[in-house]
């Protein structure tokens, strides 16, 4: 199976539509205007998700129809399309144009909660789902122990699994909302998704996993997001928006489920953005406020740039550390994947206390 040009044509039309997308939101106005936590300093159309998406899902299509009738993850069918791959782009579509209306109109924090939910719910009716949990310390643990039956369409039985299901919800929804919660500096949210969307396609074509499938998909939605970070870098011409952040969050959260439900491997993949969110949301919550929509300056890119660091510094910085858990996430094996987190975090955790140290000696400078 080719993959250069997949990749190539993904990003060629991502950053066509890119380009686009921004004379269509200064035209209409469909802007992010500065506010005091922003970094940028200007007007910004902020609909660039929109790209991202149409990219990944011509390509997609184009690639299944004409060159790769194979592209498939299981035997059921619907339409004649594989059921897995039909709820991808379905689950996509719905979470991707809700969240243009988000970045238009707006919605409240619940309806937005309500659309990943459905999203998720029509992957996992496709059969997507996380059914087993690798156990480094004896046998691998089975989430689908608890069945609840609900109805039969065209001979397909669904059903409820309580454990499998429930997990599948959690992560995906926890998935959007982490890279929507570090969409706040130029760059920073789209090059982390290139970095792990090629992570993802280099473990589905190593040996122990082979899957050229998800490996394909991995290497599209790599090159629409590299399309969209061209225009994205700092200082950004245009911003993904909601739309383009829960595209990703959703596509980068179901592709390692796609083989075999790898979280943590998953987690190393997008261990930066993961940490980084539970870190904000959890000084949120301790300070009793929403860990979900109450605006701060907590996020490790606003770290690095109260540290003194430039955006572009800043962006750098957290490329290395996503390559990082990436470079650990292809070498490390299943136990040693668990002590590799582990020491990722505390050296995460131990980043944060120098920048902060940094940042209060520079604050104390400034006042003496």
């Amino acid at each position: 199976m080719t993959y250069l040009l997949p990749f190539v044509f993904a990003l060629m039309i991502s950053f066509v539509m890119t380009n686009l997308v921004r004379k269509f939101g200064f035209k209409y106005g469909i802007v992010s205007k500065p506010r005091a936590r922003d970094v940028h300093k200007r007007a910004v159309p902020r609909i660039g998700g929109v790209a991202i998406f149409l990219s990944f899902l011509i390509v997609s299509l184009v690639s299944y129809l004409f060159f790769c009738k194979s592209l498939g993850f299981g035997s059921e069918q619907l339409f004649g399309v594989d059921l897995r791959l039909l709820g991808i782009w379905i689950g996509s579509t719905l979470i991707t144009v809700s969240m243009l209306v988000d970045d238009i109109y707006g919605l409240k924090a619940w309806q937005k909660l309500l659309v990943q939910l459905l999203a998720t719910v029509v992957m996992i009716s496709c059969g997507l789902g996380i059914d087993t949990l690798s156990n480094p310390f004896g046998n691998t643990i089975n989430l689908n122990s608890v069945y609840i039956p609900l109805i039969t369409v065209k001979g397909i039985a669904y059903h409820f699994s309580l454990w499998s299901d429930l997990l599948t919800l959690i992560w995906m929804v926890g998935m959007m909302n982490v890279l929507n919660f570090v969409d706040g500096i130029d760059g920073l949210a789209a090059g982390n998704s290139v970095i792990a969307a090629l992570t993802i396609f280099l473990l589905s074509l190593s040996a122990h996993v082979n899957q050229p499938q998800v490996a394909l998909l991995s290497v599209i939605l790599a090159g629409s997001a590299m399309g969209f970070l061209i225009w994205n870098f700092p200082p950004a011409k245009i911003f993904m928006g909601d739309s383009g952040s829960m595209f990703l969050g959703f596509m980068l959260g179901l592709l390692p489920l796609l083989s075999g439900g790898k979280l943590a491997t998953a987690f190393l993949v997008l261990g930066f953005p993961i940490i980084d969110g539970l870190v904000v949301a959890g000084g949120r919550v301790f300070r009793g406020k929403n860990p979900f929509t109450t605006p701060d300056k907590t996020h490790l890119h606003h770290r690095f740039i109260a540290a003194g660091f430039s955006v572009r510094q800043a962006l750098l910085s957290m490329y290395l550390i996503a390559i990082l858990f990436a470079w650990v996430a292809l070498r490390a094996t299943t136990l040693s994947k668990l002590f590799a987190a582990i020491c990722l975090v505390v050296l995460l955790v131990l980043i944060i206390l120098i920048l902060n140290k940094i940042s209060k000696q520079r604050i104390e400078k400034t006042h003496a």
